[in-house]
């Protein structure tokens, strides 16, 4: 554990300190609690958490800094330090698995795992638990120091641990130097997104106020100084503890000459101490504001000081305060100190001490691991201009960072080659591999890293370096290099996918041209052309692909590859050849488990739940989503691969009617933005059916700021769209519904796509609920007919044979909404009911229900409208659907039907004679001679506003006859502007006359 000696005084912190100590209290009895400690440098930030590690109550405390090494620092640096305290006070972990993952930052612990594509997530898994092991009993105080310096990796762990660490009493200290973040400094955004967390609080330190100043050089002095020396002082110092105590230093901290600026200020002690000891300071700096023994005194041997000459040096800097002893090493007093002695050095002092640095890595530091002496020595080799050695070095730390999952530093590293490689003649020997094979790693990396746009650039250059401009011809002579550019090819085709542009499947079908059919990656490449081919909707081409594939994986013995290609076939099979479907699926996800393969097997047993889904086996898709929980826990991936698994029960739960048990499963999403925000859409579903609008437009705005349209799948955006058009149509505003739905419907989508049945339902029965609406409404004939029609040209395509229920189901909906024969509709309506009925999927058969009794209204069939009615209404009680209750009783009361057993809502208005009487519209001959629409309301009014204006009459206010109509206030005055036009009338009490005129009021 990094230690520091405390300065012989606190003060001016006593609130501050208070603050910790009741945050800590709160993390040992209410689980983890996070403090973001920030101040300028040498504000004293340090020096608080010091005097708290000094009291707090917690039973074992670990403390980690972050390095200045630039880009390329050492990734986790912190956590590295902080875990290996842990380790050797409480012992490794009890799991082996979770030894395995920490052995990538902690090389005693034993082999590190290689390289697999869940590297990161496991690694992060481990870090989690180890640390909620280690906080039982008596509670964890864990302290990240100085965070400006962060890695990335570094920034992402310690953000992972932020969103995860729950119940367990874990207080974790942060320290940030504010004055030290520029305007692209990546914490300038992250801090706000840190603070937003529930368990995340700041704290800034600001300077020292005048008497604290007296104070503090009272106790440094050992007497009080006069009060003008005091005021002078403040003035001097602004407050700052570190410049008090650096004044305070000197012979006469009141009237000696004004430093230009506080290194100039705290250099002042080290211009005292003897040259070898200055010299040595400045080679300690080197390293930073930390070194270690043996480092530094391999470092000092090639300088040409003796182990005396060293030990006495350091001892002078010892005893005059500008360095302290750690259990391996030494720490300047201040980082602002370390940074003032090597910013002293000339620029060939600087440039030598980088050099030994480097000379005495390459030689190899007893006791150092090799990932730590391979990126000092990188950063090192570069500070030093030796570029043949930096570029060999970079290449070596580069494989490191790799390994530990550090994939923004790998990339970095990877960077650094590719910026020194023409500077070094033997560039390609240094290295081993040609720059195309650096530009195809520096590419896999960039995606990895989450910069596809980067990986793209650096695939085309690679391409390019091999004279590559177009491509191969089927059955021509192979090039000499054809697994490089077989490996460009993909690289670039899976960027492209990610960025959703064109390209990809050219690459990939070249890729498979120029490798020969047995090559070890042609698996590869055909497993991602035919997921590619599946996610296009080229079904019958992603089949021939992901066949091939699979025997190529078979003949190379790739079994990552043959379960992920049996995953896709299954996918594939699973809308029509159900049950084969099914099997490959199981199969795919049993060898990915025999095999260890955790992502595939987790990809496989999301692609089973969706496929019992969309077949409408609500209870095999429960048990399959549970399942995939109970893997991502054994495997250690709960907190980062379950989003999918939490997402696919709230959907179920949603659909079930159980709105509050979906809703606490959606708050268990925290991972990627995709997730969260699809997360967002449920929401606003079942806000939707709640008709809360405040709660559709709030998840909608949510929606947009985690996924922009303009850089999003349109398909992520189609449940916005037609929930848009739904509540446009249940408002009463029909042309901006039409205009939405028309818009919507030439999207054509694909009916043969397997993952989109629930966007079949959100997607295209919603234009059949506008077509229905639109029916009722005067006027909106030719609108309903056009709709139709669009429908109608969309289902031609529908395979017609299909068993697939979900296929099924949505044909007989939209068919009933849409049929020109009301027998023909109504019989098309009851099939649907007959599948959905008994499936437990409330809102499914809610809406089914509702166009079943128009249906049956259409066809004379009062009797089983009612019926259906009762069932919508029954749902709708059960669990609290709004929507459905205000459907159905607009239905009933435009239609006059019976509502036998049903209490009056409160507010509820009996609908007026004049609207209620009569038989169905637009039945042409056979109507029984009944009234239609236009006779049923008088002076052209639309049902809508002869519903308003009867409340009208009432002396309703425009709110309460939103409430009672459902219908927004704003709404209802559109409504009530439209009518007095109608009725030629100039306000509402000339309306409320007119309306009992017609025997609305």
């Amino acid at each position: 554990m990094q230690s520091h000696d405390p300065a012989p005084v606190f003060v001016g912190r006593e609130h501050q300190l208070a603050r910790l100590s009741e945050d800590g209290r709160r993390a040992g009895a209410d689980g983890t609690r996070a403090v973001l400690v920030c101040g300028d440098a040498g504000v004293g930030k340090t020096r608080l958490i010091d005097e708290y590690l000094a009291r707090a109550a917690m039973a074992r405390a670990a403390v980690g800094g972050c390095l200045e090494l630039g880009a390329e620092g050492v990734p986790f640096a912190p956590f590295t330090t902080l875990l290996r305290h842990l380790v050797r006070e409480e012992g490794a972990p009890p799991s082996a698995a979770h030894r395995r993952e920490l052995a990538r930052l902690l090389p005693e612990l034993g082999r590190a795992p290689g390289g697999a594509d869940d590297g990161r997530a496991r690694l992060f898994e481990s870090v989690l638990t180890f640390l909620e092991e280690r906080a039982r009993p008596g509670g964890l105080l864990v302290v990240v120091e100085d965070l400006q310096w962060a890695d990335a990796s570094t920034r992402d762990l310690l953000v992972f641990l932020l969103r995860n660490l729950g119940a367990v009493p874990v207080h974790l200290l942060v320290s940030v130097r504010t004055d030290d973040l520029h305007r692209t400094h990546p914490l300038r955004r992250l801090l706000p997104e840190l603070e937003r967390l529930p368990r995340v609080r700041r704290l800034d330190l600001g300077p020292l106020d005048r008497d604290a100043v007296a104070a503090q050089a009272s106790a440094l002095r050992g007497e009080a100084l006069a009060p003008a020396a005091v005021d002078l002082l403040f003035e001097r110092s602004g407050g700052n503890p570190l410049f008090v105590e650096s004044f305070l230093a000197g012979r006469d901290p009141a009237g000696g000459p004004i430093p230009d600026g506080p290194r100039d200020l705290l250099l002042g002690t080290v211009e005292r101490l003897p040259d070898t000891t200055r010299r040595v300071l400045g080679l300690a700096a080197t390293a930073g504001d930390r070194v270690d023994h043996v480092l530094l005194a391999a470092v000092a041997l090639r300088a040409g000081y003796t182990e005396d000459q060293l030990d006495t040096a350091l001892r002078h800097a010892a005893d005059a305060q500008v360095l302290r002893a750690t259990a391996d090493g030494y720490v300047f007093r201040h980082a602002l100190l370390a940074e003032a002695v090597h910013a002293d050095l000339l620029p060939g002092e600087r440039v030598r001490a980088h050099k030994r640095y480097a000379e005495a890595l390459e030689r190899g530091i007893p006791g150092m691991h090799a990932a730590d002496t391979a990126i000092q020595l990188a950063h090192h080799a570069h500070a030093a201009h030796d570029q043949p050695l930096a570029l060999a070095a970079a290449w070596r730390a580069a494989h490191h960072a790799s390994c530990a999952a550090a994939h923004p530093e790998h990339l970095a590293l990877l960077e650094r080659v590719l910026e020194l490689w023409d500077l070094v003649p033997d560039a390609a020997a240094r290295v081993g591999e040609p720059r195309g094979e650096v530009l195809r790693r520096a590419s896999v990396a960039s995606l990895v890293a989450g910069s596809p746009r980067r990986a793209v650039d650096y695939a085309t250059g690679g391409l390019r370096e091999l004279g590559v401009t177009g491509y191969h011809p089927p059955g021509g002579p192979p090039p000499g290099n054809a697994e490089l550019i077989a490996g460009l090819r993909h690289a670039r085709a899976h960027a492209l996918k990610e960025m959703g542009r064109d390209g990809a499947l050219e690459d990939l079908a070249d890729a498979l041209v120029v490798l020969p059919h047995d090559h070890p990656l042609a698996a590869a490449v055909g497993s991602t052309l035919a997921a590619t081919l599946m996610m296009r909707n080229h079904y019958a081409q992603a089949r021939r692909s992901a066949l091939r594939g699979l025997e190529q994986a078979r003949a190379a013995g790739d079994r990552h590859n043959e379960a992920d290609l049996l995953i896709t076939l299954g996918t594939l099979a699973s809308t029509e050849e159900h049950e084969a479907g099914l099997r490959m699926l199981a199969g795919g996800i049993s060898l990915a488990r025999e095999s260890g393969f955790a992502l595939v097997e987790l990809r496989g047993l999301n692609n089973l739940g969706g496929a019992f889904q969309r077949l409408g086996r609500g209870e095999e898709q429960g048990r399959i989503v549970e399942e995939g929980l109970r893997r991502c826990a054994e495997l250690g991936l709960a907190r980062t691969q379950s989003d999918p698994f939490h997402l696919g029960i709230a959907v179920r739960r949603a659909y079930q009617g159980r709105f509050a048990e979906a809703e606490e499963r959606l708050a268990l999403i925290t991972g990627g933005s995709v997730f969260v925000a699809r997360a967002r859409t449920l929401r606003m579903n079942l806000a939707y059916h709640r008709w809360d609008l405040d709660g559709v437009r709030e998840a909608m705005d949510d929606f947009r700021g985690l996924l922009p349209e303009h850089s999003s799948s349109p398909s992520e955006y189609l449940p916005l769209h037609f929930t848009d058009t739904q509540v446009a149509a249940e408002e009463g505003r029909f042309g901006e519904a039409f205009d939405l739905a028309a818009a919507q419907l030439g999207r054509r989508p694909d009916l043969r796509n397997p993952f989109s049945d629930e966007l079949y339902v959100l997607g295209l029965s919603p234009v059949g609920d506008v077509v229905e609406l639109m029916r009722e409404e005067p006027g909106r004939e030719e609108e309903a007919r056009i709709l139709s029609a669009g429908l109608r040209e969309v289902f031609d395509g529908f395979p017609r044979g299909t068993r697939h229920p979900g296929h099924l189901l949505l044909r007989h909906q939209v068919m009933a909404q849409i049929g020109e024969d009301a027998g023909e509709a109504l019989a098309e309506a009851e099939a649907a009911v007959a599948l959905v009925r008994d499936r437990g999927d409330v809102l499914t058969e809610g809406r089914i229900r509702l166009s079943a009794a128009r249906a049956a209204l259409r066809a004379d069939d009062r009797e089983r409208a009612v019926d259906h009615l009762a069932v919508v209404r029954r749902l709708a009680r059960r669990h609290g659907i709004t929507l459905f209750d205000r459907q159905a009783e607009r239905l009933r009361r435009l239609h006059g039907l019976p509502d036998p057993g049903r209490p009056a809502a409160v507010g509820a208005v009996p609908a007026p004679a004049a609207i209620t009487d009569g038989a169905l519209p637009g039945r042409g001959p056979g109507a029984g001679g009944s009234r239609s629409r236009e006779d049923a309301r008088p002076a052209g009014l639309t049902r809508r506003e002869a519903e308003v204006l009867a409340e009208v009459a009432r002396g309703s206010t425009n709110r309460e006859i939103g409430e009672v109509l459902f219908i927004s206030a704003k709404t209802v005055s559109v409504h009530v502007t439209n009518l007095m036009a109608k009725l030629g009338v100039s306000n509402r009490n000339a309306a409320a006359v007119r309306a009992r005129e017609l025997g609305l009021g």
